[in-house]
């Protein structure tokens, strides 16, 4: 995952090599903006604009880098980006329309905006997911330990929900502290490892959206995350958490099968995914299947401990999506690149294709099921290629990791994240998180349509069912930036 720094060095190395690169010399402007290097961003977008006269982009903000450049710049704080209600993306008649109108912030108290509203359980935000009917968004906010729910039509906070356990919670842990006998490397101090307190992460919804699944990037006290984390079960009538189950080290994702069979759990920390049996549609009976799933070799958690758990993952495995007739499984591995493939029915790994961008991180396949797409996050891509090619590919593969070719892609900028598709599936919505953007896509082309700023650093983002809002989350970075959760409309209009 690039910061700022990583993202300046890398606009620079481009730059040198191809002085006339638009898309460099624009973002090279926000890389100096969130430094607050006003007189550096103003000469990158007056450069841009020599280059491209019709950058909408530049034009739009290279008057506010001049105001800040002349007054010291916003009253934020080091590296945040903080866009005003109102932002957009430029021109009403495009095909795309983005707007931001709304606002769950924990960086001021005191906003000018009627809807830009304080909310301190917005701690380092990392996801949010909408109810297929519209009437609830449920945001993950990690630091804060706690899942947050919004009525996404009146823009009110309506429940919180904790991920602290204690003594009195011991029911829901139905006697469990590991599975596949993860050893604990680090203690609770109360001795019982399931009183602790989750840090959530990403969510899935199974059995028509009755169950909310929302894994621990770790218990709180496990500091070097290489002990067994755990993944929270929440009643959606309820809002309560009804069951949790622990799980490997670092579950950032969670994936349900379509046929409703199956919860797919996938372990960042250590190269292996787990299958949860769900068709009971009972929390108090789910079990898992026998055997994790482990794509080439699993990774020993030992000495990992003290390392950065960010970049000491193996594979890193990430985003995770079963196929539409819920027969295979396909896992993104940011590390080393490819996505794996695994047959769901015998669990066997069927191997890895090769071929798109690098740093693969999240997946989506269409709402018709014959494309899949994904985002790049370091290489800042968005790219494309037909489901039954990929499954093919991977059933070919023997255990081995093979070239794909003919991957379409398009750059949509440096730290692409979460990826979504509108609820008709042509359009794809990307966060981006250095450039602090929201970015839509044709999906059938992979023609940009839309850009519009957002909080830095963009990292989750939801579609609403009727494909008229989108949330995102703005993590943060070494307590800069973040604490937000932007909601734009979205408004399509016909060619």
């Amino acid at each position: 995952m690039l910061d700022t720094e990583d993202a300046l060095a890398a606009y620079t190395r481009c730059l040198d090599k191809e002085p006339t690169c638009v898309p460099c010399q624009y973002e090279i402007g926000w890389s100096y903006w969130t430094r607050q290097e006003w007189d550096q961003t103003v000469k990158a977008w007056e450069k841009t604009l020599d280059l491209d006269p019709d950058n909408a982009a530049a034009k739009a903000w290279l008057p506010r880098a001049k105001e800040n450049q002349a007054h010291g710049g916003p009253a934020v704080s080091p590296g945040g980006l903080r866009v005003p209600i109102g932002t957009d993306s430029g021109d009403p008649k495009a095909p795309v329309y983005l707007k931001l109108v709304a606002r769950f912030q924990n960086y001021n108290p005191h906003p000018n905006d009627p809807n830009d509203h304080e909310d301190t359980d917005i701690y380092s935000p990392k996801s949010a997911r909408f109810l297929s009917d519209g009437s609830k968004v449920y945001v993950n906010s990690l630091e804060g330990l706690k899942t947050v729910v919004y009525d996404p039509h009146t823009l009110k906070k309506i429940d919180v929900i904790t991920h602290t356990f204690g003594p009195e919670d011991s029911a829901l842990f139905h006697g469990q502290t590991t599975v596949f006998g993860y050893p604990y490397l680090k203690h609770s101090p109360s001795g019982d490892p399931n009183q602790f307190s989750g840090k959530p992460v990403e969510s899935a919804l199974s059995d028509h959206d009755r169950w909310l699944w929302v894994p621990y990037y770790r218990r709180d006290y496990d500091y070097g995350a290489g002990s067994p984390s755990a993944v929270a079960i929440i009643d959606t009538q309820t809002d309560k958490i009804v069951r949790v189950m622990p799980t490997g080290p670092i579950p950032k994702y969670v994936a349900i099968s379509p046929d409703g069979h199956w919860t797919s759990i996938t372990h960042w920390g250590d190269n292996t995914l787990a299958l949860i049996d769900v068709s009971s549609g009972d929390p108090d009976q789910f079990t898992y299947r026998d055997e994790r799933l482990v794509v080439e070799k699993a990774l020993p958690q030992a000495n990992l401990t003290g390392e950065n758990r960010d970049s000491a993952c193996g594979f890193c495995l990430r985003g995770t999506v079963f196929t539409p007739d819920s027969k295979t499984l396909l896992v993104a591995r940011m590390g080393n690149g490819g996505i794996a493939g695994f047959d769901v029915d015998s669990g066997a790994y069927l191997g890895t294709i090769e071929g798109m961008k690098p740093t693969p991180r999240h997946l989506v396949i269409s709402p018709d099921g014959n494309a899949l797409y994904l985002t790049s996050n370091r290489s800042g891509y968005v790219s494309k290629m037909s489901l039954s090619k990929v499954v093919a590919g991977l059933r070919a593969a023997k255990g081995e990791r093979v070239p794909l070719d003919g991957w379409q892609d398009v750059y949509v900028g440096i730290g692409a994240r979460t990826l979504e598709t509108s609820p008709d599936g042509k359009i794809l919505y990307a966060a981006i998180n250095n450039g602090a953007e929201v970015v839509a896509v044709d999906a059938e082309t992979l023609k940009v349509l839309a850009r519009v700023r957002a909080d830095s650093y963009t990292v989750g983002l939801a579609v609403s069912p009727d494909g008229k809002q989108i949330w995102t989350t703005s993590q943060g970075r070494h307590g800069k930036g973040g604490n937000s959760v932007c909601v734009f409309s979205v408004t399509t209009n016909p060619p």
